[in-house]
């Protein structure tokens, strides 16, 4: 059996077996594109200018991620940080809250690292309510009290 029909032997016997493993990483490389949801988000229902806020995320090393929802006298913020800036979590937190109340002095602002600030604030802004948003921040301010 010479080269090239050692090759087409291989070939047969393996049925395919590369395009289906190259498929599948083409799957799951879309997928996880998919899940890293970055950036700055901002939701505004008052009558405040966002680019004071937004100027601040974008000013700050340690973030990756912010969503933000401006709704009548409340400002809530929801972060995401870098890897290694998680260990200083409080405080970039209490830095945050102290740039945005020079910016936002007569709003009531919540800032918080936690994932699910982050992920029911996503939340808030992709449903569109309106109705109810005083409420579901409320008790969003609520849940960071909370210990786990």
């Amino acid at each position: 059996m010479n080269k090239v029909q050692m090759k087409k032997a291989y070939y047969k016997k393996n049925g395919g077996t590369h395009i289906r493993k190259l498929g599948l990483m083409i799957i799951v490389l879309t997928l996880l594109a998919g899940c890293s949801e970055n950036g700055i988000r901002i939701h505004n229902d008052s009558s405040e200018d966002p680019t004071k806020a937004e100027q601040v995320f974008k000013t700050d090393p340690h973030l990756t991620g912010a969503v933000t929802v401006f709704h009548e006298n409340n400002l809530l913020m929801g972060v995401t940080l870098k890897t290694f800036s998680r260990f200083k979590k409080e405080k970039i937190e209490k830095e945050l809250k102290k740039q945005l109340e020079k910016e936002y002095p007569e709003l009531d602002i919540t800032v918080s690292a936690d994932g699910k600030i982050w992920l029911e604030a996503n939340k808030l802004i992709k449903s569109g309510q309106k109705k109810e948003l005083t409420e579901k921040i409320d008790k969003l301010k609520l849940l960071l009290k909370e210990e786990t």
